[in-house]
């Protein structure tokens, strides 16, 4: 089984220069630095995203911030489900006290 590539970011900010700031193809770009074709697609495809609503240079998340918003999406979801019971129940309640005379 393949290892994933670990890629510094100075590495992929030179990549996306290749073929945003000197035009060339993704496919020989991702070839002369011995790299997939699709992985360099997906940078060149972010930056140019970035660039165009004025995001600036290119700077694809670290681990490290990718697993910051995992657990701050898992608290979020956490909350939203114990919100969602609380109306369930409030729901449930407030339809048997409309069944009362």
């Amino acid at each position: 089984m393949a290892r994933k590539q670990k890629y510094t970011q100075e590495f992929r900010e030179s990549a996306v220069k290749l073929v945003i700031a000197e035009g060339r193809r993704t496919e020989d770009a991702a070839a002369n630095l011995g790299m997939p074709a699709n992985t360099l697609a997906v940078w060149v495809s972010r930056a140019r995203k970035n660039l165009s609503g004025g995001g600036g240079a290119f700077t694809p998340p670290t681990e490290q911030q990718m697993a910051a918003r995992v657990l701050e999406l898992e608290a979020e979801n956490k909350r939203l489900r114990l919100e969602r019971d609380i109306l369930k129940k409030a729901t449930a309640f407030f339809a048997k006290e409309g069944d009362r005379p």
